[in-house]
């Protein structure tokens, strides 16, 4: 994904950041497991492990039966290109257990063409009222950081391991240039909701899931109790 001028300008090198996590990772305490920053070398398990323990269990991707596929993997790819995202890696296995998915992006960017056309179906429901959910109006600033996967191994769930990457990942992205930082991201499930709540996000909109209809059909039937598609924000200094 390439950075317009708004990140080029602010962003620190790639070895400050790693700093950065280090520290980050230093003080917090995760059983068996520490923090890492994703790198291109690691970029193909990542994408792997969301699909695996992320879109199966994720309440649009599933409503639609939405398949991790080549062209899947490939927009992922391309998605988390900034290699930024933060991980728990497990100690004695080096594999990773938990996620925050994190992207650069600015104002005016151009919307990406994806290849796997569900889960463009899926991105096209998140920006549809755009004008509604808009973190640069809202906050009068050109860049931000989406928060676009938060994933725990299907293995490691109930540890609290979303909530401590999740801060994990805040707390490096406050200090990837200039401040304060603007966050936004989408929270499709209650776990998710309650986290981005939990840290004092700000609901900017609420969708209701059998309000959106493509082709005068309601495209996302069946997401149980998971009614609202949440949008958040959060600025940061």
């Amino acid at each position: 994904m390439a950075h317009s001028d708004a990140w080029k300008t602010c962003l620190k090198p790639r070895k400050e950041l790693e700093e950065v996590l280090d520290r980050v990772n230093k003080s917090i305490e995760i059983k068996d497991a520490h923090i890492e920053l994703s790198t291109v070398a690691r970029a193909n398990e990542l994408v792997g492990f969301l699909g695996e323990h992320f879109f199966p269990n994720e309440t649009l991707s599933k409503s639609i039966g939405l398949e991790f596929d080549e062209d899947l993997r490939n927009d992922l790819l391309e998605f988390l290109n900034d290699n930024l995202s933060v991980i728990v890696v497990h100690n004695r296995t080096n594999e990773i257990i938990a996620s925050a998915g994190l992207a650069l992006e600015y104002d005016g960017m151009p919307e990406v063409q994806l290849a796997n056309k569900k889960y463009a179906l899926i991105m096209e429901y998140f920006r549809h009222r755009q004008d509604d959910m808009d973190v640069y109006k809202r906050f009068k600033c050109n860049k931000c950081v989406n928060i676009a996967f938060l994933c725990t191994h299907i293995q490691h769930r109930g540890k609290r391991l979303a909530t401590t990457v999740f801060k994990a990942a805040l707390d490096f992205a406050k200090e990837l240039g200039s401040t304060p930082v603007y966050f936004h991201g989408e929270g499709s499930a209650h776990a998710s909701q309650k986290i981005f709540e939990n840290l004092e996000f700000e609901i900017i909109h609420r969708f209701k899931n059998e309000e959106y209809e493509v082709n005068g059909e309601v495209l996302f039937k069946n997401t149980g109790d998971v009614k609202d598609l949440i949008c958040y924000v959060k600025e940061m200094h």
